[in-house]
């Protein structure tokens, strides 16, 4: 990631090795990034609006509130994105009050920001998840290559609806993170590189296991016959089997959403719905442990629809 300005590549420096105080405390890198990417797209519009470098001598609460009154009405962003960049600007206003003496308080106090909308976004619901796993029934071209796609991508599908691991910690998988073993609820998967760069354990249900199960029947055959050079679990299927980018995995999941008639599916609505279905098996505490989030965040991934308190009411 290139920086621009030099507020920022300081701030980079500082932030990659001391902890923001309060609700900042250092996250994943990640989210470290997206501090900097954020602040470095505060800075330029900074640089523009004023004709001066960002700094602990230049920056006001004014600016601030200005910034984020520009990308609510001028640019259009929506409210996540608007707290997204807030979020960067705090890091940095909690960064200069901790470096530089000038400054005596938190610089975003007071600032308004638009309401956080309700949740909205929510797992699959039963229906929706057969109408999924129905778009694999028949491979989508007449074609030994889109058999293989198939497989793999069901495999990939499984993994994020009944797993719900994140999609970097898709992307990530190697063939020695995966334990699956046929009709055994011992399998399992270690996820290596988390959020926070935490390790932890995750089980595997019998959907996913399946689908997995026949992915890696698949890819050994295809290591066999014109050779794999990589351990990642998810491959291309065409010459060379290199491993699958992140925005391949998302084009996945948007064609499978097109073909079950689900708008808008992305992997992070399939790690809901592994949510959901986690929280209708088990206890939340347990689902957070398979997630790896706090059982407080977990919660928040499973939205309620109005009708599911009037569905609950009926069954009194």
């Amino acid at each position: 990631m290139e920086i621009r300005h030099q507020a920022v590549k300081e701030f980079a420096l500082w932030i990659a090795s001391n902890p923001l105080p309060g609700r900042h405390r250092r996250g994943s890198e990640n989210t470290l990034k997206g501090y900097i990417g954020d602040l470095g797209l505060f800075a330029n519009w900074f640089k523009q609006s004023t004709g001066l470098d960002l700094g602990a001598e230049t920056l006001t609460p004014d600016d601030i509130q200005d910034y984020i009154s520009h990308a609510q009405t001028v640019e259009g962003k929506k409210t996540a994105t608007i707290l997204r960049y807030f979020a960067a600007i705090r890091a940095y206003a909690l960064y200069l009050l901790q470096t530089d003496e000038r400054i005596t308080s938190d610089l975003t106090t007071g600032i308004r920001l638009p309401r956080q909308e309700q949740a909205t976004k929510r797992g699959l619901r039963r229906l929706e998840r057969l109408a999924i796993a129905r778009v694999f029934a028949v491979p989508w071209k007449n074609t030994e290559k889109a058999k293989q796609r198939l497989i793999r991508n069901k495999a990939i599908i499984f993994v994020g609806m009944f797993i719900g691991l994140r999609l970097d910690e898709v992307a990530s998988l190697k063939l020695k993170d995966t334990y699956i073993i046929k009709n055994s609820t011992s399998s399992y998967i270690q996820v290596l590189e988390g959020k926070g760069n935490r390790v932890r354990t995750v089980g595997v249900p019998q959907k996913a296991r399946d689908a997995l199960l026949e992915w890696l029947t698949l890819r050994e055959e295809l290591k066999q016959e014109d050779g794999i050079e990589h351990d990642y679990l998810f491959t291309q299927i065409k010459k060379g089997y290199m491993p699958l980018g992140i925005r391949a995995f998302q084009r996945i999941a948007v064609k499978v959403g097109e073909r079950a008639r689900i708008e808008d599916l992305t992997y992070h609505i399939l790690r809901h719905t592994a949510v959901r279905v986690w929280r209708k098996k088990t206890d939340d505490r347990t689902t957070a442990a398979q997630m790896g989030h706090s059982i407080a965040t977990m919660q928040k991934y499973d939205a309620l629809r109005e009708s599911d308190v009037l569905e609950a009411a009926s069954k009194f």
